[in-house]
C-alpha cells in the first residue's frame, strides 16, 4: 500500500488526499513489516524453548497478532483523522508555503500537504517497530532456518530501517527546499529500496528453494533407485553363490 502513496501524488493535492496518504503508509507498513517482525519472533520463541517444554507459534497466533496490531494502528489513523478535521475549521492541510522568485509558488505549493508533529510521532513509530525487529534478529542470531529465512527478514527490515530514517531527517531538514518533483522522486525511490527489495528478498529465495527441490529431488530418487537395484543384485548374487547344494 506505500505505492498507492506514490501513485496519490499524481493528483492535486487536496484534503482528501492528505488525509489519505498516511492510512496507505501506515496499514501497509504494519502489514508488511508487522508479519516480518513477528516472524522473528517466531525464530526467537523456536531457537530459546527446550525441545522437552517446547512452545509452538502457530500460524493462527501470528495471524491474530497482526490482526491485533492492525487494528491498533486503525485506532491511531482514526485519532490523526480527527484531530486533522478539527484542524481544518481554523487553518488546512494543503501546504501554502513561501518560494523564491526563481520557482513557481502556485505549483509548488499545490502538490504538497502541510507538515504536521503528528507525522514525526508516526515516523518515530515505525523506527520504534523496526528498531524492535532488529533486537529480535540479535537475539536469535544462532537460530537456523530454512533456506536462511531469517537473514533475509533481518536484510528487508535493516533496509527499511536505514532508508527510511534517511529519508525523514533529510525531508525534516532541507522539506522547505524541495518542490513537488523532487518530493515524488524521493518517494519513488524510498519506495523501490524497500517495497520492491523487500518483496524480492521475501519470495525469491522461497522460489529458488523450491526449484533447487524440484531439481535435486528426481536425482536423489534416481540416484536411490539405482542403489537399491545395486543392492539386490549383490544380494541374489551372494545368495546363490553360498547357497547348500
Amino acid at each position: 500500500m506505500d505505492r498507492i502513496t506514490v501513485a496519490l501524488h499524481f493528483l492535486q493535492a487536496s484534503t482528501v488526499r492528505c488525509l489519505l496518504e498516511p492510512w496507505c503508509r501506515e496499514l501497509g507498513f504494519i502489514i508488511c513489516y508487522g508479519a516480518i517482525v513477528l516472524k522473528l519472533y517466531r525464530h526467537l520463541v523456536e531457537f530459546r524453548t527446550r525441545k522437552a517444554h517446547r512452545w509452538v507459534v502457530r500460524d493462527l497466533d501470528l495471524l491474530r497478532y497482526l490482526c491485533a496490531m492492525i487494528v491498533a494502528v486503525l485506532c491511531y489513523l482514526a485519532a490523526f483523522t480527527a484531530t486533522s478535521l478539527d484542524f481544518l475549521q481554523y487553518s488546512e492541510l494543503v501546504w501554502q508555503m513561501d518560494q523564491p522568485q526563481s520557482m513557481d509558488a502556485e505549483q509548488v505549493a499545490s502538490n504538497m500537504c502541510r507538515p504536521l508533529r503528528w507525522d514525526y510521532v508516526t515516523e518515530a513509530g515505525e523506527l520504534l517497530i523496526l528498531g524492535f525487529g532488529l533486537q529480535l534478529a540479535i537475539a536469535s542470531r544462532n537460530a537456523n532456518t530454512q533456506f536462511r529465512e531469517r537473514q533475509f527478514l533481518v536484510a528487508s527490515i535493516l533496509i527499511e530501517f536505514l532508508v527510511s530514517s534517511t529519508f525523514y531527517i533529510l525531508r525534516f531538514w532541507y522539506l522547505e527546499e524541495f518542490n513537488p518533483s523532487t518530493l515524488f522522486l524521493a518517494l519513488f525511490v524510498r519506495s523501490q529500496l524497500t517495497n520492491t527489495v523487500t518483496l524480492g528478498l521475501i519470495f525469491l529465495p522461497k522460489l529458488w528453494y523450491q526449484h533447487k527441490q524440484n531439481y535435486v529431488l528426481p536425482i536423489l530418487y534416481m540416484h536411490s533407485k539405482s542403489v537399491s537395484v545395486t543392492v539386490l543384485r549383490f544380494g541374489a548374487h551372494y545368495h546363490r553363490k553360498h547357497a547348500p547344494l
